[in-house]
């Protein structure tokens, strides 16, 4: 533990060799882990190629010559890969129940399902920043680059502790979903505030997405 680089990380043991080890557990591999690097990287990769792709394909006019607006052609591909990343994360969650019962361990199923709809929250906000670079940016190449800088610096501040609080990967860490499954409900009530927050963050970003594509030239 005294070697470990970062305070949150002694905290994991802290959790790990508390009486509540299994949800501590939990909370480091399927959420921590799961999302911040799985869930992360299918968002950046999917925004990604979400208009870029076309340009790239020259397909772009093709797409936009059909009898659709260009905000429900977005809308269409952005719900498409919206669900491709959510519905993984609920599957692959809920898959902790059986597994655990195997081995005569338990966990909350509604605890299990909020930590599931925040870390979805999580995942669509990353993926709303990347679409609104693949509307604005001409190159998949340039979208990721940027994206990944983001990313990049994001991670970096995360582990200094004096300005760690102001990473979005503050946003979901242990320190987020092990309350989330152990401690009192005015935790549980506390996340599914700050994961509407994130919806909203989201939204917000879509909505820049959305502004750009409209006025976007081929």
């Amino acid at each position: 533990k005294a070697l470990l680089p970062a305070n949150f990380m002694r905290r994991w043991i802290d959790g790990v060799m508390s009486a509540k080890a299994y949800d501590a557990y939990i909370a480091i591999q399927v959420f921590f882990k799961q999302v911040n690097i799985v869930g992360v990287a299918c968002a950046c990769l999917y925004g990604t190629a979400i208009i870029a792709r076309e340009r790239e394909n020259q397909t772009l006019e093709m797409l936009l010559s059909r009898p659709r607006s260009r905000s429900r052609i977005l809308l269409d591909k952005f719900a498409v890969l919206s669900a491709a990343i959510v519905l993984p994360i609920f599957v692959t969650t809920w898959s902790a129940l059986p597994l655990s019962w195997w081995i005569h361990e338990t966990l909350p199923f509604d605890r299990l399902t909020i930590g599931a709809a925040y870390s979805s929250a999580f995942c669509l906000l990353f993926l709303a920043l990347t679409t609104a670079f693949s509307v604005r940016l001409r190159t998949q190449v340039d979208v990721a680059f940027v994206v990944g800088a983001i990313i990049v610096f994001q991670v970096c501040i995360y582990f200094v502790p004096e300005i760690r609080a102001i990473s979005l990967f503050r946003l979901s860490d242990y320190d987020v979903y092990w309350p989330l499954l152990s401690a009192g409900s005015g935790a549980v009530v506390h996340r599914v505030w700050q994961g509407v927050w994130i919806l909203l963050g989201a939204a917000a970003l879509y909505g820049v997405a959305d502004r750009l594509f409209r006025r976007a030239e081929l």
